[in-house]
């Protein structure tokens, strides 16, 4: 934040610009609390000390209240912000200039925009005031009352995402936003279900089975039920798709020439937007490391699986990982006619693939020209590369100083003009 803020979602948080706030005792904190969630309202004094002072005498409690009222008003003043207004018998305090968590959230929450519950869940760090409690009956009464309610609106809006994502066919973010909702509220077994679903449409179905562990874990442990018919149909579902293995097609007479056969089914194809272009790309496997292949210079989601060979390398891959593969940009199933990209854009088009399978951190594998462009990327985002594989790689296309084993300029030059001179003859 760059003004003055207090935010008590998630703890007590309270700091001014360009000077220290003075620390305010715990009880000046509890009040400070209290009187923003009640901001511009007024509050009797007499209220306030038997909030947070009741079981001292009245004398004490005053004399508490006065000492707490001093140094809350020294810091808003330092701050820079709010407004903490007394008179004889009343306390107020006015956020006028100062960023409210609370408030901030609230206003976010009742939007029906996804966009901004996505907003309201990131205001939202955590239980009010979490971690923070007094010995006193009262205030703790009234703090548990708001949090309840401050969570409830947090739960009502994940929910509302959770419905909203799994409709719009988005599974990346409708895991993330279910597996909020199930650690608030772990006995909500509808969202287990949604959550299996999103696993499953990512290519997960082990993580999908080991949800349904969870959720009758937690319902065995809480509530000493079993799961719904539902998702006990889900799980069986789910779990019988897990144990199918992929059926080899026989070699008939219709394969080429090249040993491709056209048999194999490809798994289905999606798409993802990375700066107006569609990148296609494929998820097979279910292990539990994520690995993304980025092809060399030319490649086809589909015709992959027509070849034995390649089939083979991906089934073995998909043993042991979600395999992710993709057709960069300009090639295969992806949008063609995007003139010459550069190894940053393609890059960029991996991240969106990984953005598009939810996928945080994930093994690369460069064959070919494919190789630069995850150099680029590990070096680029190191916390999403779990490990780096190269096959054929290299650092540079052209000879250099430091990489001598190249051709140089002029040699490759050559062999442009060769080729296309040998094109142009074919076509005569």
């Amino acid at each position: 934040m760059t003004g003055p803020y207090l935010h008590l979602l998630g703890g007590f948080d309270f700091a001014g610009v360009g000077a220290t706030v003075p620390a305010i005792s715990r009880k000046a904190r509890a009040m400070v609390a209290y009187l923003a969630l009640q901001s511009g309202h007024s509050q009797s004094r007499e209220k306030l000390a038997t909030l947070l002072w009741g079981i001292n005498s009245e004398a004490q409690a005053r004399m508490s209240l006065r000492q707490a009222v001093s140094s809350v008003r020294k810091a808003m003043q330092t701050c820079g912000g709010g407004r903490f207004l007394t008179d004889g018998n009343s306390v107020a305090l006015h956020l006028d200039g100062l960023d409210f968590d609370v408030a901030r959230f609230e206003a976010l929450v009742a939007s029906p925009a996804p966009e901004d519950l996505e907003l309201a869940l990131n205001v939202y760090r955590g239980d009010l005031l979490d971690g923070f409690g007094l010995k006193e009956e009262p205030f703790e009464d009234w703090l548990r009352i708001e949090r309840e309610r401050l969570r409830a609106l947090a739960v009502a809006a994940l929910d509302r995402l959770v419905a909203h994502y799994a409709a719009t066919n988005d599974p990346a973010a409708c895991v993330r936003a279910a597996a909020r909702l199930l650690a608030m509220d772990p006995l909500r077994e509808d969202v287990h279900r949604a959550l299996m679903r999103a696993y499953a449409a990512q290519g997960r179905t082990n993580l999908a089975l080991k949800q349904y562990e969870h959720c009758r874990t937690a319902l065995l442990r809480d509530l000493k039920l079993q799961p719904e018919p539902e998702t006990r149909q889900l799980f069986e579902t789910l779990r019988t798709r897990r144990t199918m293995a992929p059926a080899r097609p026989p070699t008939t007479d219709a394969d080429d020439a090249t040993g491709f056969s056209h048999e194999l089914a490809a798994p289905p194809t999606h798409y993802v937007k990375s700066a107006g272009i569609n990148i296609a790309y494929q998820v097979t496997g279910d292990g539990p490391v994520d690995l993304i292949h980025v092809p060399g210079w030319v490649s086809n989601l589909d015709h992959a699986w027509g070849s034995p060979r390649l089939s083979h390398v991906h089934r073995r891959l998909g043993t042991f990982s979600r395999l992710i593969r993709m057709d960069k940009r300009g090639t295969g199933l992806s949008d063609r006619n995007v003139g010459l990209p550069t190894l940053e854009e393609r890059m960029e088009d991996v991240r969106a693939v990984l953005d598009a399978v939810g996928s945080k951190r994930t093994v690369l594998f460069g064959s070919s020209e494919g190789g630069p462009m995850c150099m680029l990327f590990a070096a680029t985002y190191p916390e999403r590369t779990a490990a780096l594989v190269l096959n054929g790689a290299y650092a540079r296309g052209r000879w250099s100083q430091d990489i001598r084993g190249r051709r140089q300029a002029s040699r490759w030059k050559r062999i442009w003009r060769s080729s296309r001179k040998n094109g142009e003859r074919r076509r005569i």
